[in-house]
């Protein structure tokens, strides 16, 4: 009876012992820098030339988060996030440079060589862990908005696409699952954007317009 009575309060230490670790390390501060490869989807290029202006915003963005359920959490998705994007409208369009200036909806002047400027943008970005969800793994996803000028300034579309991802809890430490879960919503959103960006209806609309101005058959309809 004794050794039984012993047994209960050992384990009901460990669990408190275990229970107060758990929470030490979900508290503990995080910061954390997006790194890993995401592979680009594989598609038949939209013959066209575009710019691609990534706002600081764009290229510097940092999640910060801070709770008591969490901690303190700094991710920074910069590098990772604008390497990708350039590897992933290399792919889609036949021809994709990045410019360092624009002016939004009002340019100095009509763009020469590109038919069009693409401005991607981070509208949000959030993850979820076990100690919050109570599910077994950890998950993040991102909004992104991608908006398309033609080459005078005036807006052709805007277009919001999010990506998911997640990651085993029991699999990765903390900051690992949520890196891992974090790419693989880039990689969703990615993958949406090459399937679905030329199915759009303001932008087959442009489009037509494009291919019908255009003489000699210099751009072929999609």
């Amino acid at each position: 009876m004794c050794r039984r009575k012993h047994n209960t309060k050992f384990t009901v230490g460990g669990f408190i012992l275990s229970s107060f670790i758990a929470l030490l390390g979900a508290c503990a501060p995080s910061d954390l820098v997006i790194e890993g490869s995401v592979p680009v989807p594989m598609i038949k290029k939209i013959p066209i030339q575009i710019g691609v202006y990534y706002p600081d915003a764009f290229l510097n963005f940092v999640h910060k988060e801070t709770s008591e359920e969490i901690g303190d959490w700094q991710i920074d998705l910069g590098k990772q996030n604008t390497d990708f994007f350039r590897s992933l409208f290399g792919s889609m369009f036949v021809e994709a440079v990045a410019i360092e200036k624009w002016g939004g909806d009002t340019p100095d002047g009509p763009i020469t060589n590109l038919q069009a400027v693409l401005v991607p943008r981070i509208k949000k970005y959030g993850f979820l862990t076990p100690f919050v969800s109570g599910l077994g793994f950890y998950s993040a996803s991102i909004e992104y908005e991608l908006t398309l000028y033609d080459d005078r300034g005036a807006a052709i579309l805007s277009w919001a696409v999010v990506g998911y991802g997640k990651s085993e809890g029991k699999v990765f430490a903390k900051e690992e699952a949520v890196e891992q879960a974090t790419l693989l919503a880039i990689r969703d959103a990615g993958a949406r954007i090459a399937i679905e960006f030329d199915k759009q209806e303001a932008f087959k609309s442009w489009f037509g317009k494009l291919v019908d101005a255009e003489s000699g058959g210099k751009i072929e309809p999609l």
